[in-house]
């Protein structure tokens, strides 16, 4: 490794180890169907690990470790002992474990590379429950308090708002939308973003991940949304203001995060999904009970009947597409009991 001393040194570690397991460009589901193993695949999941680790490492280098290779599970387990005196809360504890875990699977290549053995100072066992986490909350909006933060938007960032209405987009997908990400296609809008690292609607820097993206609009906000791009070239943002610019102005608003806007149109199109299929009410039982088995451990498919199987069916297939939608793998339950449960 690098020659630096001191605190300096454990940063470049920590900052070379993180860019070893960077796979921000490279398609996470490829990995998994190649049953290869993955690595970090966002921005803010990098941010997230070398924060996280870089705390870590202050807090090492007050114990004497002047080496990342150094580092023992007793570090670990201390370190999380020492959090937990802080009173930080459960959630936090769980992704400190969740980024020293990517720490150590960087150093591991780095080892591996060198052709030294496997680092080996996280414990395989998780010293924090996941399921203490605080329970996901619904935070979908009653059209009533939408429109109270609206109207205390400017019109530039009340422009964001509605994109993430319509779309559920994210609040970065929102301020880097152009009017080439929105198409039409058999009279629907669709936010579009494209594969392809060339093309005006390009997905690239703009979804998580770069993940190409299909998503209709809600059908009560496409006269908005025509009004928004109408005499706009297609290489312009449709939102005049920069991210951070929308950030704040959310804040001012009084928002608590920018999600509601997901939860909600999340919510919407599911509904949406079982009112054309003539099954909104047995399809919330179903979903209810899929959740319920979750949250006991079962299988959520635990005690539906032969008879049931074909709702249940329906029901996993429409929520797949709302997770597709929102740029989700499917099968995922765990964000079904985030986004959708209580529709």
């Amino acid at each position: 490794m690098s020659k630096k001393r001191g605190g300096n040194r454990l940063k470049y570690q920590v900052e070379q180890s993180i860019k070893k397991i960077n796979m921000i460009g490279s398609s996470k589901k490829a990995f998994r169907d190649a049953k290869t193993e993955t690595g970090i695949h966002s921005v803010s999941q990098v941010k997230h690990a070398l924060s996280v680790s870089q705390n870590f490492v202050d807090w090492a280098k007050e114990q004497g470790v002047r080496d990342l290779f150094q580092l023992k599970r007793s570090h670990y387990r201390e370190y999380l002992a020492h959090k937990q005196a802080e009173g930080v809360s459960n959630g936090h504890l769980i992704n400190i474990e969740t980024n020293l875990r990517l720490l150590e699977k960087g150093m591991n290549r780095i080892s591996v590379e060198k052709g030294l053995s496997e680092r080996n100072w996280v414990p395989k066992t998780r010293l924090i429950d996941t399921n203490s986490r605080e329970k996901p909350q619904n935070r979908s909006q009653a059209p009533e308090e939408v429109q109270r933060y609206l109207d205390k938007l400017s019109d530039n960032a009340r422009i964001g708002a509605d994109l993430q209405a319509a779309f559920g987009l994210r609040l970065r997908e929102a301020a880097k939308t152009k009017v080439a990400h929105i198409q039409e296609k058999d009279g629907r809008l669709l936010w579009v973003a494209s594969a392809d690292k060339e093309t005006l609607n390009a997905a690239q820097g703009v979804t998580k991940a770069g993940r190409e993206r299909v998503t209709p609009c809600r059908p009560g906000y496409e006269e908005r949304v025509r009004e928004l791009i109408q005499g706009k070239e297609e290489g312009q943002h449709v939102v005049p203001v920069k991210y951070n610019t929308l950030k704040s102005a959310y804040n001012r608003a009084g928002m608590k995060g920018s999600h509601a806007f997901r939860h909600t149109y999340a919510r919407e199109m599911l509904r949406s999904e079982l009112q054309t299929r003539g099954i909104e009410q047995e399809g919330r039982g179903m979903l209810e009970r899929m959740l319920e088995n979750r949250e006991a451990g079962y299988r959520k498919d635990h005690l539906v009947t032969k008879d049931e199987r074909p709702l249940y069916k329906i029901i996993s297939a429409a929520m797949d597409q709302v997770q597709e939608y929102l740029g989700h793998g499917s099968g995922r339950i765990d964000l079904a009991e985030v986004y959708l449960k209580g529709f």
